[in-house]
């Protein structure tokens, strides 16, 4: 079994934490978000997997490799210029011969999605393309799906205006693929899976069937949702891959290795601390705290539900509450950072300032 993880898209929504890192390379709770997708995909059997890539690809092919660490085959198809969705995986195709259905991942999607019981039904139904479906109350930033009897799919709603009362079932964006779908792409030009691919099909008379699930998903394409999965992780409600190992004594944080903290700290779960982490004298790190590694807090110095990269320096009594804190950025003493607020990497905010 193949995979097809679409990690080229800049992140704009993300910005400014993706002017310097792709995407599928930001930090979740410790880890390249990339790597979640990946066990996700070993997991359910898929062994090789292909990362199309387009935009600041080198950190990608230096973490990891051939894959030997993460327990599966990886190969790279690069595009040179944007290719849209569809055009993605048709570049990735040279590495997809075989006849076994090939599962397809967005870059930014978030799930313990059962991909098993996915392609058990997409066999079932002798589908052509199967699509994993999700529920949210409002749909306008999603691509909304309408369903007939046995859920196979009849029409398309890219990103609808206008609210709708009730939950709608919305493409979540893992796909299962029959390899023959490659066919219906044209090679060599930006085409859009959502735009173009699918609605194309659904006309030719296509079999493209739902997958509903009420698994755990979300999409980190903004900041909001970015912040709020690293919450859910920290809660529980999906798997986990934490970094370092149960502090003793504290109750749901998780520690690095060579990590100092003063015996006057307080760190309170859930929460995770990089490796070579220090917190000086009357530190405070309060629930849903995720550091990176080499973070120092100076005296007094207080973090709450906020997630710091790594490298962050923050001054004496600096408060940092409900914000996300970009690599290497310097907080002055005293200064603070309130909640929704994002600082890109090597920011430094001066002694007494807010942001």
């Amino acid at each position: 079994m193949k995979g097809v993880i679409l990690v080229g898209g800049e992140g704009t929504r993300l910005r400014p934490l993706t002017l310097q890192v792709q995407k599928s390379m930001v930090p979740m709770a410790g880890r390249p978000f990339l790597e979640y997708q990946l066990s996700l995909l070993r997991k359910h059997g898929v062994r090789e997997v292909v990362l199309s890539l387009c935009h600041l690809p080198d950190r990608i092919r230096r973490h990891f490799g051939r894959g030997e660490r993460f327990g599966v085959r990886l190969h790279y198809a690069q595009e040179r210029e944007p290719l849209g969705t569809a055009g993605a995986i048709k570049n990735a195709q040279p590495h997809l011969s075989g006849s076994a259905p090939v599962v397809v991942f967005n870059g930014d999607i978030l799930t313990d999605m059962d991909i098993s019981r996915m392609l058990e039904e997409h066999r079932r139904h002798r589908a052509l393309i199967t699509m994993s479906l999700t529920q949210v109350p409002d749909p306008s930033a999603f691509g909304l799906v309408q369903l007939a009897r046995g859920r196979r799919i009849v029409n398309f709603l890219e990103k609808p205006k206008a609210r709708r009362r009730g939950d709608a079932w919305i493409n979540a964006g893992v796909y299962v693929f029959e390899p023959a779908v490659l066919d219906h792409i044209p090679a060599g030009r930006k085409y859009s899976a959502e735009r173009e691919l699918f609605p194309g099909l659904l006309a030719a008379g296509e079999r493209i069937w739902g997958y509903t699930s009420r698994d755990y998903w979300t999409d980190i394409g903004t900041l909001a949702r970015y912040l709020r999965a690293h919450q859910d992780i920290l809660e529980g409600r999906m798997f986990l891959l934490p970094t370092g190992r149960p502090a003793p004594g504290r109750a749901g944080v998780r520690l690095g290795r060579r990590c100092r903290i003063h015996r006057t700290a307080r760190v309170r779960g859930p929460a995770i601390l990089g490796e070579a982490c220090v917190l000086g004298r009357e530190a405070r790190v309060g629930g849903l705290a995720v550091l990176g590694r080499r973070v120092r807090l100076g005296f007094r110095a207080a973090v709450e539900r906020s997630v710091l990269w790594d490298g962050v320096s923050v001054g004496d009594h600096a408060e940092l509450n409900g914000c996300v804190v970009g690599p290497g950025c310097r907080i002055g003493a005293h200064a603070s950072v309130r909640a929704g607020s994002v600082l890109g990497a090597g920011t430094v905010l001066p002694p007494f300032s807010q942001a």
